[in-house]
Parts: structure tokens; sequence; C-alpha cells
């Protein structure tokens, strides 16, 4: 089983995120997955997600998570406050710069509350200081993060000999990769031998774009 994730970011409101669902549900024409297909949501529209993410086969995440438990916390966004909407929340995306205690912080703060944590890391080495059971690792490299719509592949050898190195670490792990995962390589990505499967950033804004990489891996 693969996990191929949505990560939309701070892109639709909630007109443009339904007219995506509907797209997206009729490209699918009822089909069952066999990987894990997960969708994170922004805050403001999580129970929308959630609810669709429930009728159709789907799984449900948020795209960040506080570090805090209940209190004074003003404008954060608690895993106690999610975990009925949602499996999964996404940690350390690259995008945020944080700190390896803030990124330790929210993993724990997801594990305390049943969400399970899809934290991303940027140095191979550094992986088993982010593992922990229950924990979803995904490698990606700043430096190959879609910007304004463009795409900046990774050298698809020097993936496949990341992965080698991550299977020879950690053979139990399924690990999973982000950085510009968009149709063009995609299905080399999907032939690599224990990648767990990928995030999807700006590739997954376009409803048959995001299916044509489900569709490489399926």
């Amino acid at each position: 089983m693969k996990y191929i994730i949505a990560n939309w970011k701070m892109n639709m409101d909630t007109a443009a995120l339904e007219k995506w669902l509907k797209e997206f549900t009729g490209l699918t024409g009822g089909r069952k997955f066999t990987d894990k297909i997960i969708l994170a949501a922004p805050f403001s529209q999580i129970k929308m997600v959630s609810d669709h993410c429930a009728a159709n086969g789907l799984f449900c995440s948020t795209q960040d998570i506080s570090q805090f438990g209940q209190g004074a916390h003003t404008g954060e966004v608690g895993a106690f406050q999610v975990r009925q909407y949602c499996q999964f929340s996404i940690v350390g995306h690259s995008e945020r710069a944080e700190t390896e205690d803030t990124v330790l912080a929210k993993r724990d703060a997801c594990l305390a509350q049943g969400v399970s944590p899809v934290v991303c890391f940027a140095q191979k080495e550094n992986w088993n200081k982010y593992y922990l059971p229950g924990v979803f690792l995904t490698w990606e490299d700043p430096l190959n993060i879609s910007q304004n719509g463009l795409y900046r592949d990774k050298d698809p050898q020097e993936i496949e000999e990341t992965y080698k190195y991550f299977a020879q670490a950690a053979p139990e792990l399924a690990m999973i990769y982000g950085g510009s995962v968009n149709r063009q390589n995609t299905t080399r990505l999907a032939g690599i031998p224990n990648l767990g499967g990928v995030l999807v950033g700006n590739a997954s804004l376009d409803p048959q774009h995001f299916m044509d990489i489900i569709s490489a891996f399926e």
C-alpha cells in the first residue's frame, strides 16, 4: 500500500474546494483505491473535507498542527481539536522552516491524540531523529519544492539511491517522498522499490493531474 497525499497549501477557498471535490469524485467514478489517498485540507474546511473523505473511502489530514496542548495559545489549532475529523497531520514541512524541537513537539502532540503525523525532513541521515511507531516519514529537499507553479525535479538517480539507503537503514519503513511530484516524474517514482508514496503539492490543485499521479501508483 502506498500513501498519496494532496497538500493543497493556502490556495482554495470553500467554493473552489467544493469544485475540486466534485471534479475529483467524477474522475474516480466510484472507484475503490488500493492505496491510501489523503487530502490535506486547511483548517477552515477540515470538516467539509473530512465528511467527503468518509463518504468516499479517502482519508483526511491537516496541513499543520500546534505543538501545544490545550491552553492559552491564541490562533493555534491543537490535535485534540481535529482528531474527530482527520487521521493524519503534516508536520515540519520545509516551507515552514521550523526547528527540530518544534517538529518533534508537533509529532508528539499528534501521537498523544491518536493522529498519525506525516513528518517531513530534509537531511536523509536524520530520519531516525523523527521516527517513532505510528509516524510516517517524508523526505523532501527544500531545493526541490515547487514554487509558483514551477517544478524543480530532483535527479531521479539521487532519489533511487536515497531510497536504497532508507531500505538498508530501516527496511520496515515505507518512506514517502515529497518535492515537485507531478505526472511527468511519477511513473519513475512509482517504480522505486521501498518508496512508500508521495506528498503532492502544486500538482494536487488540478484534480485530473492528481488522478494521473494516483493512477501511476495504482
